[in-house]
């Protein structure tokens, strides 16, 4: 839910790995899908990119985190993914070319918004690929904007995905601390010790408390380095789009600023605890950013018609791009086969 900002703001690298499974391979292909557009969505222009090698394919919604964390400078991460899915990648409102299109003018920020938004996304999907339900698929904020979106209508989707899941921003900042406190007795680092000591866990309804704890020697070793190669790419993906890293940019500011409100109000475990479609979480076993033992107590506690908690070793916030083989292989195995049976 709160993404290392300072180090996302500097932009994502593109990386392409190449996953291939033997049930999809072995299909033969139909007429595939690429096509990016803006589409009016809620009242504005949102861009939208739909990617697939086979329209046959279920239509698999990205929902990205951040706030603001357009997925469009990862593009080429989800390449695999296009074999089993059709992948649409969406620039939320104040988001990446969405953001570009209005800048700060951008109207009407907020969760309720962004969630009609998603909405209406999935309709102009289900119209333009033929598709009576959409597998949707939340990461950490996105996942917050997912939930809401299945809670309101769930007769569109055939599956939730959450990784990187949002729980609550009470159970955030409390394990961020204890995870933080943890790991610098682990580390026998005793000036970091006594100032978490000193300070106790910080107060949940003051957002300068919960920023000052520094989960960053905490984190996966795999989110540290994913984070290095989005600062590395950074000039690279500057020179090449100078405008739309810059819209990146400033819409992650812009978004990160206008969805904390909303960010400190959730807490999924008291109001959204019943889903009507099938329940997924492919969690980094280590993530600290929305902490895998609060995602642990929100899946348990959830009621849905069937639901599968698949938990990625040596990988963190960040799994569905630090883990590329094991996140495609559960969408793949567990996700796709309950979504084609659901309607996908």
């Amino acid at each position: 839910m709160r993404t290392v900002r300072a180090a996302l703001l500097l932009a994502c690298g593109l990386v392409q790995s190449a996953v291939v499974r033997p049930s999809i391979a072995a299909q033969r292909p139909g007429p595939g899908i690429d096509q990016t557009s803006f589409v009016s969505v809620g009242g504005i222009d949102q861009w939208i990119g739909i990617q697939g090698l086979d329209r046959r394919n279920p239509v698999l919604l990205v929902v990205h985190g951040g706030p603001g964390e357009a997925q469009w400078p990862v593009a080429d991460k989800y390449v695999p993914w296009q074999k089993a899915f059709t992948v649409v990648l969406w620039d939320q409102r104040g988001a990446g070319h969405t953001y570009g299109r209005y800048g700060a003018r951008t109207p009407e920020f907020s969760l309720d918004r962004i969630a009609r938004d998603g909405i209406e996304v999935t309709e102009y999907l289900r119209r333009t690929l033929g598709k009576k339900k959409v597998i949707v698929l939340g990461h950490s904020w996105g996942s917050i904007v997912a939930v809401e979106m299945v809670q309101r209508r769930p007769e569109l989707f055939a599956a939730y995905v959450g990784t990187g899941q949002v729980a609550s921003w009470e159970a955030t900042s409390n394990l961020q601390f204890d995870l933080a406190l943890s790991k610098a007795r682990q580390d026998g680092d005793a000036a970091a010790t006594s100032k978490l000591e000193a300070a106790g866990r910080p107060d949940p309804n003051d957002p300068k408390q919960a920023f000052s704890v520094d989960v960053r020697p905490a984190m996966a070793a795999a989110d540290r380095a994913w984070i290095q190669s989005l600062r590395a790419n950074a000039p690279g993906l500057n020179a090449a789009r100078p405008k739309d890293f810059q819209d990146f940019q400033d819409g992650f500011q812009f978004s990160a600023a206008r969805a904390l409100p909303d960010q400190m109000r959730t807490d999924l475990p008291r109001t959204a605890k019943t889903f009507a479609v099938p329940f997924f979480v492919i969690q980094g076993r280590d993530d600290v950013i929305t902490p895998t033992r609060a995602a642990v107590d929100y899946f348990n506690g959830v009621r849905a018609p069937m639901k599968e908690l698949v938990l990625i070793p040596d990988a963190g916030h960040f799994a569905f791009m630090t883990a590329p083989a094991a996140f495609l292989a559960a969408l793949i195995d567990t996700v796709r086969p309950v979504a084609v049976a659901s309607g996908a």
